[in-house]
């Protein structure tokens, strides 16, 4: 086999270990570079490993003789699919390694807005709960998540294993079909129905042209006023101006989320700035458990070593 030529671009996302790849390679690394800087310095490879940083015709015009553009993800929206396939380029990406991480992010931060935490934590460091004249202090009403309804938009690994953790706090889980589906497919509720009765919706589902602003002004204002809308699967699913209307107009109670359609997101961005009680966002670490990241390496290094000897491995 001839030596083949291998660049990581964004190892910063990678745990600091070592690749062991099982073909004669030259290989190098970067720990993160911009991408004005993947399209000037990175030139005639065969192997590309990428996380966020776009793949697209500038990229594939250096790298003529590219064969694999190994994901350190699961999504691929920012990756230019049928152009690679055209090119014969293969497209690895990550499944199966963080189902149980998310869907635990995703049930921390539902239970954290049932019972109000922030506002909680806030009257133990301001001092109202030191001031107050009983033994203690409810700056916010809490629920129980017992009997509620839990709808999930996305059947896979993290919808599944979360609905599993659900079920253990007594919750009724129900899936919903697509937005805007002309049949339902068995297992599945219809979407108008689904986002009527959830105390819960939970957004574990693909971002492409068929989802992107899917939650929208409408969809959140049929929603139940004392319902909580979770996103822990990608930033555009949500238009997020008519998310921060509908905070602001106590449309619903709270919103949890560990990722925003703009990453990372600008200061201003609008959700960061609501300054409403019952909002929690992470930056989106619901992956990055010490666990995940272990196994997100052997899966990333397995994809790479099996499909340069030709056998497909998570290929998009």
């Amino acid at each position: 086999m001839a030596i083949l030529k291998v660049t990581c671009v964004e190892k910063n996302i990678l745990l600091d270990k070592k690749f062991h790849f099982d073909f004669p390679c030259i290989y190098k690394e970067y720990h993160q570079l911009s991408q004005q800087e993947f399209y000037q310095q990175v030139y005639d490879q065969d192997v590309l490993v990428v996380n966020d940083l776009v793949v697209d015709e500038i990229v594939l015009d250096h790298n003529p003789t590219l064969k694999l553009v190994a994901l350190c993800s699961t999504g691929f929206d920012h990756i230019n699919i049928p152009l690679l396939r055209q090119n014969g380029v293969k497209v690895a990406n990550i499944r199966g390694y963080a189902g149980d991480a998310v869907a635990e992010h995703a049930f921390m931060l539902m239970i954290n807005l049932f019972k109000n935490m922030n506002s909680q934590l806030s009257s133990v460091l301001t001092g109202k709960w030191s001031n107050s004249p009983t033994s203690y202090y409810l700056s916010a009403s809490i629920r129980e998540l017992n009997n509620k309804n839990l709808v999930i938009l996305g059947k896979g690994e993290i919808g599944l294993s979360l609905a599993k953790k659900a079920k253990a706090f007594g919750m009724h889980v129900y899936f919903s079909e697509r937005k805007n589906a002309l049949t339902c497919r068995q297992g599945y509720i219809p979407f108008n129905q689904a986002i009527k009765i959830a105390d819960v919706l939970s957004l574990h589902c693909e971002l492409n042209h068929h989802t992107k602003g899917m939650i929208d002004l409408e969809v959140i204002q049929q929603m139940k006023s004392s319902s909580i809308l979770i996103n822990a699967g990608r930033g555009g699913l949500i238009d997020e101006y008519s998310l921060a209307h509908a905070l602001k107009n106590n449309d619903i109670a709270g919103f949890g989320a560990d990722v925003l359609s703009e990453e990372p997101p600008a200061t201003e961005h609008i959700l960061l700035n609501l300054q409403h009680p019952n909002v929690m966002i992470t930056p989106h670490i619901a992956w990055a458990t010490e666990e995940a990241q272990d196994r997100l390496f052997d899966i990333l290094q397995d994809n790479i070593n099996s499909n340069i000897h030709g056998v497909a491995k998570n290929l998009i």
